[in-house]
């Protein structure tokens, strides 16, 4: 009981230590033009991110002003996701691509792949990597798991994202 009781506050520090530092309403739900004078897409700001699929991987935004929308994912049984935020690649994956056991409402264990391109290659190329990303299938034609979000991704986005993935050692 003790350990749940920490982690909801260190969740709640971090939570408004996240909201506030970085004005991250691009993870909370907000779209482009609703951020201030902000228009891209993301508060981030500009320049914070080495490249386009870093920036996707980090919050669902490309730089061509697209905000990438998804359907499924984790949703807790209240019927709301990662205490009202919005998922992006690293809310499971984390920020170093490797995946992992994670809890969800503190009852469901989901396992993240690791999603470096290093590690997925021999399993995937790209057009299987976007049937992963797209409609959630594995290389073999399995459905994955219904934790894994179905993201609405253009082309471009896809293959800035995969170059992302290859920097990820």
């Amino acid at each position: 009981m003790k350990t749940i009781f920490i982690a909801l506050i260190l969740g709640i520090v971090l939570g408004i230590t996240f909201n506030y530092s970085f004005k991250a309403n691009a993870q909370m739900g907000m779209g482009p033009g609703m951020m201030g004078n902000n228009n891209s897409g993301t508060a981030w700001g500009t320049g914070v991110f080495r490249s386009n699929g870093e920036r996707i991987y980090f919050t669902a935004t490309s730089e061509r002003g697209a905000e990438i929308t998804y359907t499924g994912g984790p949703v807790g049984s209240n019927g709301w996701m990662m205490m009202g935020g919005r998922l992006a690649c690293v809310s499971c994956h984390g920020p170093y691509g490797v995946g992992g056991k994670h809890r969800m409402e503190m009852m469901q264990v989901m396992n993240a792949k690791d999603i470096r391109w290093s590690v997925l290659q021999p399993e995937f190329d790209a057009e299987k990597f976007r049937l992963a990303v797209v409609k959630g299938t594995d290389p073999d034609g399995t459905q994955m798991g219904p934790e894994m979000p179905h993201w609405n991704i253009g082309k471009d986005d896809l293959a800035d994202l995969i170059a992302f993935l290859k920097t990820l050692k």
